[in-house]
């Protein structure tokens, strides 16, 4: 015996379905299968201005993105510009909303609150362009709010929200629509705004902002399997009026095909969308094995060495300081301090505090403002130093570096200092479009390793 269908439809449409026919066919296929609904969701074409049937003429990339939204709940998609995704996630926003389950909430996240509504637009627009037998009756429409009666109990919402740092979400959802996640101005806050109200589906759509967003970081956790999303990534040759002789025209009209944003804008590998304007220097299996047995954050040890190196944020860069265990072969990451806005008497505090609770060698990146900071230490003399960068010397220790995880003798906690894990794995040169602050303060570290001291028992410096 089949199993029995429930679709909530207008009573007004009820004659109409009960005479059963192509139109009662065509509403059991929709409500089955997203691909079928397309055959019924009109959308304004941004590029002419008409009004076409989403289904009829589908990109090859949109194609794609349609195949995972429907075999899986949770999707980041990482994108080239242009190739309508976020066209087949309003539609999939209107499927939820009209074929999901009762009193279904979904949720759309843009980055000002002009595009939120653009978004909602977008739905409501399409919704209510359904043939009159597939459509729900309307009960709220505002600019931020789009209500379906679709039951006595069951009201099915779709609410707009803009996206930045005081985003609060009170309402859970069924699905949630995070459009261009990378473009948001602090995307990790987003998330965490977003993700506690999400307790159905959620598809991220984005393009790629360089190896240090937070984007390309969740990326990559999806990449290595290591998060509930399953990556896509669509080229950007994947629409129809696109050839390799267009893209190489678009590559000499923005600079040429190293140019940063060509190649994250015209992404044809997901490395080229989280480009950052060189070559990625340390590898990423090597930093996965670093990630490994490591001992993570970890107070001193008495008889252990540590080296703790500082590169000292200058204007809007963090300050970031690293404690290296370096008492074996192999070098552990055991503290990780990264300060934004820090004014650089309190800076000092705590680059003395660390000191303390990790006696040893405390070096400091003496560059600009870093040489007053280090001179201002309530440190003993003999247990800090200095380093100076020049384009010689950074490239001696981030080489070193690059050398000490081949080799397997660094290791860091990549869970607990995520944003090391950014920087290390987004790491470029040339390195001018990238945040670095991390790698600096762990390459320092690693350059003084051998030149640090051993902790006696009750915390005094010994000769060694």
């Amino acid at each position: 015996m089949a199993a029995e269908i429930l679709i909530p439809v207008d009573p007004r449409a009820m004659p109409v379905l009960r005479a059963g026919g192509d139109k009662l066919r065509a509403l059991v296929a929709a409500n089955a299968s997203f691909r079928a609904f397309l055959d019924h969701w009109r959308f304004v074409d941004q590029e002419t201005g008409r009004i076409r049937v989403l289904g009829e003429s589908l990109w090859p990339g949109q194609e794609r993105f349609v195949e995972a939204v429907s075999g899986e709940p949770r999707v980041m998609g990482l994108k080239a510009r242009k190739l309508g995704w976020t066209t087949i996630e309003c539609a999939w926003d209107g499927y939820v909303a009209r074929f999901g389950s009762a009193n279904a909430r979904v949720h759309l996240f843009s980055r000002r609150d002009d595009a939120a509504q653009k978004l909602l637009g977008a739905v409501e627009h399409g919704l209510k362009r359904l043939p009159d037998y597939m459509r729900l009756p309307t009960e709220k429409d505002t600019t931020h709010e789009l209500h379906l009666r679709a039951g006595p109990d069951d009201l099915r919402t779709i609410q707009a929200y803009p996206a930045d740092d005081n985003t609060a979400v009170e309402s859970t959802c069924n699905h949630a629509h995070v459009d261009e996640w990378g473009r948001m101005g602090n995307p990790r806050r987003v998330w965490a705004s977003i993700e506690p109200s999400v307790a159905g589906s959620c598809h991220i759509i984005t393009t790629g902002m360089g190896p240090a967003n937070y984007s390309s970081t969740f990326w990559r956790r999806a990449m290595a399997g290591d998060s509930a999303f399953v990556p896509v990534f669509v080229d950007a040759l994947q629409r129809p009026d696109r050839s390799r002789e267009w893209l190489e025209a678009k590559a000499r009209e923005m600079g040429g095909g190293d140019a940063i944003e060509f190649r994250r804008e015209y992404a044809m590998t997901w490395q080229d969308a989280l480009y950052g304007g060189g070559e990625f220097v340390f590898d990423f299996a090597a930093l996965d094995r670093a990630g490994e047995d490591t001992p993570g954050p970890s107070p001193a040890v008495p008889g252990h060495r540590y080296v703790k190196a500082w590169d000292v944020g200058r204007h809007k860069d963090a300050a970031v300081g690293i404690v290296l265990d370096v008492t074996g072969d192999v070098h552990d990451v055991v503290e990780y301090v990264r300060l934004r806005g820090v004014r650089y008497p309190d800076l000092q505090r705590t680059m003395e505090g660390t000191h303390t609770a990790y006696p040893g060698l405390t070096v400091v990146e003496k560059n600009a403002a870093g040489e007053a900071v280090l001179e201002n230490l309530d440190i003993p003399e003999h247990e800090t130093d200095g380093f100076v960068t020049t384009k010689p010397s950074k490239a001696r220790i981030i080489k070193g570096l690059e050398v000490g995880f081949q080799n397997e003798t660094i290791r860091y906690d990549q869970v607990a200092w995520s944003q090391l894990d950014v920087e290390l794995r987004g790491y470029q040169v040339p390195d001018d479009a990238i945040v670095q602050d991390s790698v600096m303060a762990l390459a320092i570290a690693e350059e003084f390793a051998d030149r640090t001291v051993a902790v006696g028992k009750a915390g005094r410096i010994l000769a060694w």
